[in-house]
């Protein structure tokens, strides 16, 4: 348990460390770039949440790519990568299919149905998903994951990191700061914010039990395989038929079954989490996979 404490209390610590450094980095930044003050807020945090946790995880004995499970060859962890990326869309697809039978999303006849606009979606989707999925499954399931279970058990490290997973996604701003109104207390009113969502939890309880979900199936699957490529591919796999899906689709507010879409994104609710839990299942079931030791 102790080192479960001590990674909310990084993550914390990340988060101040966002508040105090987003004004002068932004003031840097702004010489060369136009961005916007959150989404700088936004890389900093991350950006210190892998320094803090990856500098701790060193003083647990965890010391290489491969321990946090890295594949050790480029081959397997392409092969293990593009598995888990069929994996998540066969997931995920079932979803999709049924928030338009249920009219919950129509198709956008407006958008531009081009061979020029459908490869770019497709392209920005694979790279978005992809490099969302490696930061958030090395730090999640890899680092966190990996440490928790060493030091603790499989049920803590799959379970905390499902919550924490589910967590991180509603600590987004709720206000968006103008150029002329940036200052050095920017930062602080931007982690003020970010817990506004928990205030009302009946709002994001369909979205965070799908994700929670989620976690609980890649936390499953790294427990037994330690094969963190697999995890990615998921993920990623995840993120961008939700993508291509949400470009191509308009979110229809008058659904009479509402109730299946998620308050997060309007996609992740509780179909989503009917399918996910249908996933652990299947994956419990599975005699192909074996449960890794806490000392592997």
């Amino acid at each position: 348990m102790r080192i479960l404490f001590v990674f909310i209390v990084l993550l914390v610590l990340a988060l101040f460390v966002g508040a105090i450094l987003s004004y002068p980095v932004y003031l840097f930044l702004d010489n060369w770039f136009e961005l916007e003050f959150e989404r700088v807020a936004n890389r900093i945090v991350v950006l210190s949440a892998f320094i803090l946790i990856f500098i701790t995880i060193r003083k647990f004995g965890i010391k290489s790519w491969q321990e946090i499970g890295y594949d050790a060859s480029k081959k397997d962890f392409s092969k293990n990568l593009l598995i888990g990326f069929a994996f998540g869309a066969f997931i995920m697809l079932p979803v999709v299919v049924g928030l338009l039978l249920t009219k919950n999303r129509v198709i956008d006849l407006d958008w531009s149905w081009s061979l020029t606009s459908i490869l770019p979606l497709l392209l920005t989707a694979f790279i978005a998903g992809l490099l969302i999925s490696i930061i958030e499954e090395t730090l999640i399931r890899g680092a966190m994951f990996t440490a928790i279970q060493k030091q603790s058990s499989v049920l803590l490290a799959v379970v905390s990191t499902s919550f924490i997973y589910a967590f991180i996604h509603f600590l987004d701003p709720e206000i968006l700061i103008g150029a002329d109104e940036i200052s050095w207390l920017s930062g602080f009113i931007l982690l003020n914010s970010v817990f506004v969502p928990f205030l009302s939890p009946e709002n994001i309880f369909d979205s965070f039990i799908a994700l929670f979900l989620a976690g609980t199936l890649l936390g499953i699957i790294k427990a037994r395989t330690n094969k963190l490529a697999i995890c990615i591919g998921i993920h990623a796999g995840w993120v961008f038929i939700i993508k291509v899906f949400k470009q191509i689709t308009n979110h229809n507010f008058g659904s009479e079954f509402a109730l299946l879409t998620g308050s997060y994104d309007k996609v992740t609710g509780f179909l989503a989490a009917i399918f996910i839990s249908i996933a652990i299942v299947i994956v419990l079931r599975s005699k192909k996979t074996r449960m890794q030791s806490s000392r592997n």
